[in-house]
């Protein structure tokens, strides 16, 4: 087959362009020993050069463990399974089979390698709401999933410094963070001007040596690829449905408290209540948005619930386009704190902006700016004020960008 040597050559060209100095903080975290690996992510998060990073420090050998995308042109008229199979006919050990969402029937087709080559590695990369255990070809039991997040402010302060910052547990944060604070200043200068920039453009790591405009226009462009490329591979979409889409993400960005009621959005976009709801679905599939609820909320209510972006990063690239202004602080705020909590429980509370679940412990945040008060949370216990423009904390009052340290 002589697409083999032309996907050697991409992969050679690809992996020339890796940079190796500075890694993400799930590459640790995987095992990539396992046979099937399945690693997840919005996109721009840096997932394949993550992978093709394992990849050069590991492996280097094009014949041991070969790269494709699945929306390869040469790849969708070959067909995954027999580039698999003449692959591993002449020795090859493993795949990385990059934007598999993209490829038809996909699940069937890894299912089938899965099963012809139990003793090859395959490693999956994909959109992170692709539902994995139920499409045809049922993988949920046979491959180990990982979820990679956009930056933590963590990470970015590592990029930009060039130095190296311990995560935090929440537990620690909570109960040690004057130490930490303290610590933390020592080391970085100005560590609220860069914790503004990370907010505005900094929690892809795309944004290394690019202009904030620009940055912004390939987040736009980010948004874009979702709605008319990755959410079509979800579900079949009415030519109609996405310029409601597009109406309902502008709706948010400019929103001045994310809480809506289905009613206003209805009548804004001009849809049906069934179609709102399928829409927050998909968005929320398609890792554009995360959606907080109660703890008695069904799983697709939007009643009184918060919903954000992925990234605060979001609002600046959406509002900058239409309306040349900053998003409203409120909602940053609140997003960058739900972006840096994405493996923890979250939910709104009666009192205070959320509730944590961790380690089975309960935790309530309410956030806000310097001047925040401790009136809505004065009686409850484990209640903490997360505060921005502040570099120490005192008591149960801890300055925001410190919750950029748990991953």
């Amino acid at each position: 087959m002589d697409i083999i040597p032309e996907l050697v050559g991409i992969q050679t060209n690809i992996a020339k362009k890796v940079p190796l100095k500075f890694k993400r903080y799930l590459y640790k975290k995987i095992n990539w020993d396992y046979n099937v690996i399945t690693i997840m992510g919005a996109r721009g998060t840096g997932k394949t050069t993550m992978v093709l990073q394992y990849y050069i420090e590991n492996i280097n050998r094009p014949d041991k463990m070969l790269y494709i995308s699945a929306d390869n042109p040469l790849v969708l008229r070959e067909g995954l399974y027999d580039i698999a199979m003449e692959y591993f006919k002449y020795g090859g050990e493993s795949l990385i089979i990059d934007e598999v969402h993209k490829y038809p029937d996909w699940s069937l087709q890894i299912k089938a390698i899965c099963d012809a080559y139990p003793d090859k590695k395959l490693i999956i990369l994909g959109s992170s709401k692709l539902e994995i255990s139920t499409q045809k070809g049922d993988l949920s039991r046979r491959t180990l999933v990982y979820n990679l997040h956009p930056l933590s402010f963590r990470e970015y302060l590592e990029i930009i410094t060039e130095e190296k910052f311990e995560k935090i547990t929440l537990e620690d944060l909570l109960n040690n963070h004057v130490y930490f604070a303290s610590k933390l200043t020592k080391k970085v200068k100005n560590i609220l001007l860069h914790f503004k920039n990370f907010l505005r453009f900094g929690c892809f790591p795309f944004f290394i040596g690019l202009k904030e405009e620009d940055y912004h226009s390939l987040t736009r462009n980010i948004l874009d690829k979702v709605i008319y490329e990755d959410i079509p591979s979800l579900k079949i979409l009415k030519s109609e449905t996405i310029l409601p889409l597009k109406k309902l993400i502008a709706f948010i960005a400019d929103s001045n408290i994310p809480t809506f009621s289905v009613s206003s959005i209805t009548k804004e976009l001009g849809v049906s209540k069934e179609t709102v709801y399928e829409l927050f679905e998909l968005l929320q599939k398609a890792d554009i948005l995360r959606i907080i609820r109660t703890k008695r909320a069904s799983l697709r209510s939007i009643k009184n619930a918060k919903i954000f972006f992925l990234s605060p990063n979001f609002y600046y690239a959406i509002m900058k386009e239409r309306w040349i202004r900053n998003p409203k602080p409120g909602n940053i705020r609140e997003s960058f704190f739900v972006s840096q909590l994405e493996s923890k429980k979250l939910y709104i509370p009666p009192s205070g902006d959320f509730l944590v679940e961790d380690n089975k412990k309960e935790y309530i945040f309410e956030i806000g700016g310097k001047s925040k008060g401790k009136k809505q949370i004065s009686n409850l216990e484990n209640a903490y004020i997360l505060r921005d423009n502040i570099e120490i904390g005192f008591g149960n009052i801890i300055p925001l960008y410190l919750i950029g340290f748990l991953y």
